[in-house]
């Protein structure tokens, strides 16, 4: 299997020595629409496609979210070394980076830009959904979703910390008593529910919870101390949780949920206290979230990139993991499914389905048949694309 720790030295080690003579992409995110993860998402796909079209990218970031933070580099390590900033004057000469959904248009060009105002389709493959074909024989023995794995790379290279968070976090989590086996979980409740998100009860949560710590007894000799870390915005819900699960130590940064609520959520403390909770997050050997949150599927995409172990990850209560901008992909049928109720698809293993949506159940068209209908999840996976990525082809060759 890939090294995940070699691809991340890897790349810092992919730093010009000048930057005057390098191919780069000069990425603007100026979303102001989302928080946080969505901001770090959309950053993620600008970097794939620095990747695929091996360019250094340099970053702007601009959020009024996080109005008095002019830059991300207070909490992660910026991406370059040598190439950091650009002049208004140099991004208002540049071409924007365009592709026909096969390969870069512009490749002959050094220099290229995307301003990010919002939720994107990347014009060339190097986009969510996809990974290098470089890897694919390594990924494909030992890791079942190989696109969220390389997406997960990608954010890891991101969000690597600086020396003083580094330090803030490693101190926090021995002021917690934050100890493996742990598990995580994020309740988002304010301005998630009703616009993006159901509501879940704090039992929906716990049902998987214990069925985690049940199923880590029933593998180690010593029982575990069920440790659960609770990030939320609600300030209900760390009372409720331990009034209902006594045997349960809960463990949260309670003023990081008074800084989540609404009237306090677009200030500089409350961008450090997600830093914190999701860094924490990404930590524990489990979590229980919602993937309609970006912060929950970045968890996953963290632990997952982190980990080859498939009890390290992420489950979530309601939709599938997804990217704004991603590649959509095709799904095999690994078991017969007959239908059990007016619109759902008969399937026959290694059926091919295509347009597929995947929430609590699936909805997609079966080559086979030509018909479109609902079916269950567990019932198909993945196919995922690859595309030659460039920038990797020195770092990992194919095996």
């Amino acid at each position: 299997m890939a090294d995940w720790k070699s691809f991340l030295t890897g790349l810092e080690n992919k730093n010009p020595s000048s930057c005057k003579a390098a191919r780069k992409l000069l990425c603007w995110v100026k979303v102001h629409g989302c928080g946080l993860g969505c901001q770090l998402h959309h950053i993620g796909i600008c970097f794939m496609m620095a990747i695929g079209t091996n360019r250094t990218m340099l970053l702007k970031f601009e959020s009024k979210n996080y109005p008095t933070l002019k830059s991300l580099d207070k909490a992660y390590l910026p991406l370059s070394k040598a190439c950091t900033e650009w002049s208004d004057k140099e991004f208002n000469e540049t071409r924007g980076i365009y592709g026909n959904g096969i390969k870069e248009i512009t490749n002959d060009v050094r220099v290229v830009k995307r301003l990010v105002k919002g939720p994107f389709r990347p014009f060339i493959p190097f986009a969510p959904n996809s990974y290098p074909e470089s890897l694919k024989d390594r990924l494909r023995p030992f890791v079942s979703e190989p696109q969220i794995w390389w997406f997960g790379q990608v954010m890891s290279f991101i969000m690597r910390p600086q020396p003083k968070l580094y330090q803030e976090l490693e101190s926090i989590k021995a002021e917690l008593g934050f100890f493996h086996p742990i598990v995580g979980v994020q309740i988002r409740r304010t301005d998630k529910l009703n616009l993006e998100a159901e509501y879940h009860p704090l039992e929906e949560y716990m049902s998987h919870v214990n069925k985690w710590f049940d199923n880590y007894d029933n593998t180690n000799e010593v029982k575990a101390v069920r440790r659960v870390f609770l990030a939320t915005d609600d300030v209900t819900a760390l009372q409720e949780a331990r009034k209902k699960y006594p045997s349960y130590t809960f463990l949260s940064l309670t003023n990081n949920t008074l800084l989540a609520a609404n009237s306090r959520r677009k200030t500089e403390e409350s961008f450090w206290g997600i830093v914190q909770d999701l860094s924490l997050l990404s930590q524990c050997d489990h979590v229980v979230c919602t993937f309609s949150s970006n912060i929950g599927r970045l968890v996953h995409e963290l632990m997952i990139a982190r980990s080859d172990s498939p009890l390290i990850n992420a489950t979530s209560l309601d939709v599938e993991h997804y990217s704004w901008g991603e590649i959509t992909m095709l799904r095999k049928v690994i078991k017969d499914h007959d239908p059990q109720k007016d619109g759902e698809l008969q399937l026959r293993v290694g059926d091919i389905l295509k347009n597929t949506i995947c929430r609590k159940t699936c909805n997609g068209t079966n080559r086979r048949t030509g018909k479109r209908g609902f079916y269950p999840k567990e019932k198909i996976k993945a196919l995922p694309p690859t595309a030659e990525y460039a920038g990797m082809a020195d770092l990992f060759a194919p095996s």
